[in-house]
C-alpha cells in the first residue's frame, strides 16, 4: 500500500514537468525521513548547522501535514502500524518543542497568524532555536 501511494505521489510531482523523477521526493517514506531528521537535529541542538532558516523549518512542518495526509489515505490495518511510528516521532517532537499557540511561527506563517492553522504541530515552537531563525 505504502508503494500505492508513493506511485500516486510519484505520477502528481512528475505530471508537467519535462523530466521525469524514478522516486517521488515527497513520497510516505521520505516523508518519514525527512520528519525524523528535523527531530534529530533537534535533539541533537541543531549540531554541523551553520544557519537553519525558518523557511526551512516551515517546509519541514509542511512534510508533517503530508504526513497526517498519507495516514488518512491509508486503510485501517496499515494507517495504525504506520501512525504507532509517527506518535514515537511526535513524542520525540513534543520533547525538543514548546507549545506557544504559534506566536513564534504567526510571524512567519500567515495561516497561523490570521488563525486558520490548528494543526499541533504548527502551534509548537523548538526549544532551543537553531542557528539563523
Amino acid at each position: 500500500m505504502i508503494a500505492l501511494l508513493d506511485l500516486q505521489v510519484l505520477a502528481r510531482e512528475n505530471a508537467g514537468r519535462g523530466f521525469k523523477d524514478s522516486e517521488p521526493t515527497y513520497g510516505v517514506l521520505a516523508c518519514l525521513r525527512c520528519w525524523e531528521i528535523l527531530i534529530s537535529r533537534m535533539e541533537d541542538g541543531w549540531p554541523r548547522q551553520d544557519y537553519y532558516m525558518v523557511d526551512e523549518y516551515l517546509l519541514d512542518l509542511g512534510v508533517r501535514d503530508r504526513i497526517e495526509s498519507f495516514l488518512s489515505d491509508m486503510p485501517s490495518s496499515l494507517r495504525t502500524k504506520v501512525g504507532r511510528c509517527v506518535e514515537r516521532l511526535d513524542t520525540r517532537f513534543r520533547a525538543v518543542t514548546r507549545e506557544d499557540n504559534g506566536a513564534e511561527l504567526s510571524k512567519y506563517w500567515l495561516p497561523l497568524a490570521e488563525g486558520s492553522e490548528v494543526r499541533w504541530w504548527w502551534t509548537r515552537c523548538p526549544t532551543e532555536l537553531p542557528p539563523g531563525w
